[in-house]
């Protein structure tokens, strides 16, 4: 065996700690390296992974049909820019596209800036008692076979006005709608969803003939105009939470599958209440010195109290035939001159006390049909040819009671 003298092993030693330095050192180097390298390819990647740039908004009008006419109006002179979907373009604010064929189509608006949209018309009729002329006029316009929306949210703080009647259209959301004072979807059949989250401004709501299953109209404290009638949905609810101060017609008519009691106390300026067929029950007890119109026939009411609802001259209506009426308070009511409580199961008590109330206001030629309760007595029966020789026509026993 051969030995290293001991300067040799001293240099040996040296030389072998030097290198296993330089080595420690290089791998710390190239760690920190590869550390750093990690970092930045973390960064590099994240910034790879993020969304490209957001294209520029738009709303999207999805359609069927053959053709597209929308119509919008703007205020000053906004950059309108539609793309429809057969690739041509359009800079007006009520463009016509023929497509050619029925198709489904994507076609997209963008107007700079948005604020100037105040008003979007997809179809529109009139129907129902629509905008009457002036500048909320909207135009009339054929359905245009829109099955979907998107984008509207572009405009939420500045639409006014919103029309889509007779559209194949499912959903649709006005939240945070702040301008919004109109909106009419009549017979828009497949419409099961719409959401009105923070719309103060909102005054008309026109949904009759569609799908709905629950209406919040809780979120609209200065509606007026409330048409909700004909829901197709098998099941009907409608959420108010504290709106009514402001509501002066109420519709709701032919909903029999429709549950929950309306909130009778919250509409002080009432004029119009129409929810005959509605599955309403228990007591009808309205408030408002405004009625004009009490529709509310074929219903389970067991009791009604309109007291001091008519004042003198109002000429209004009460139908509420066809219930299951025991009793009903038309007290203070000379403005009353049409009333049918036929079908119900008022006593003869109850029969006279509504013959004398309505003999005691001294009215001319007004309506009353009392049959299907009781038999007045001769008490009830000298009140009702009292009417009769002021020009009332008198129902009783399926006979006009005559002078």
């Amino acid at each position: 065996m051969r030995f290293f003298s001991r300067t040799s092993q001293i240099k040996f030693l040296t030389s072998l700690i030097l290198t296993l330095l330089i080595i420690a050192l290089v791998a710390s180097t190239l760690g920190c390296i590869s550390l750093n390298t990690d970092k930045d390819n973390s960064n590099y990647n994240q910034d790879m992974k993020k969304e490209p740039p957001t294209p520029e908004a738009n709303i999207t009008f999805i359609t069927t049909g053959s053709s597209f006419s929308p119509i919008i109006t703007v205020t000053g002179n906004p950059e309108i820019k539609w793309v429809f979907g057969d690739g041509s373009t359009s800079n007006s604010a009520s463009p016509t596209v023929k497509f050619g064929s029925k198709e489904t189509r994507v076609n997209t608006l963008v107007v700079t800036p948005w604020s100037a949209v105040t008003k979007i018309n997809i179809g529109y009729d009139g129907s129902d008692g629509g905008v009457t002329p002036g500048p909320n006029t909207i135009e009339n316009l054929e359905q245009q076979n829109v099955i979907a929306v998107s984008g509207l949210e572009n405009v939420a703080p500045y639409l006014q006005v919103w029309a889509s009647s007779y559209n194949p259209i499912t959903e649709l959301d006005f939240s945070n709608f702040t301008a919004l004072h109109t909106i009419e979807c009549y017979y828009c059949t497949s419409l099961n969803t719409i959401t009105l989250h923070n719309v103060p401004s909102l005054k008309r709501l026109c949904l009759e003939c569609c799908n709905l299953s629950y209406l919040d109209i809780s979120e609209a404290p200065s509606l007026e105009d409330l048409r909700a009638a004909v829901q197709q949905s098998p099941t009907y609810t409608i959420n108010w939470g504290n709106t009514g101060a402001n509501i002066w017609h109420v519709c709701i008519r032919d909903n029999p599958h429709m549950t929950g009691t309306l909130p009778y106390n919250q509409l002080p300026l009432l004029e119009d209440f129409f929810t005959w067929n509605s599955n309403q029950s228990g007591t009808l007890h309205l408030t408002s010195t405004n009625l004009k119109s009490v529709l509310s026939s074929d219903n389970n009411y067991t009791a009604a109290n309109l007291s001091g609802c008519f004042p003198a001259g109002r000429e209004g209506t009460v139908n509420m035939y066809n219930n299951n009426l025991t009793s009903l308070d038309i007290s203070n009511n000379p403005g009353l001159i049409n009333l049918n409580v036929s079908q119900n199961s008022l006593n003869q008590t109850e029969v006279d006390k509504i013959l004398q109330t309505m003999d005691s206001y001294n009215t001319e030629n007004g309506y009353l049909d009392i049959t299907g309760n009781a038999e007045p007595s001769s008490k009830g029966a000298a009140h009702a040819n009292n009417l009769t020789a002021r020009g009332w026509k008198v129902r009783s026993s399926d006979q006009f009671i005559k002078k």
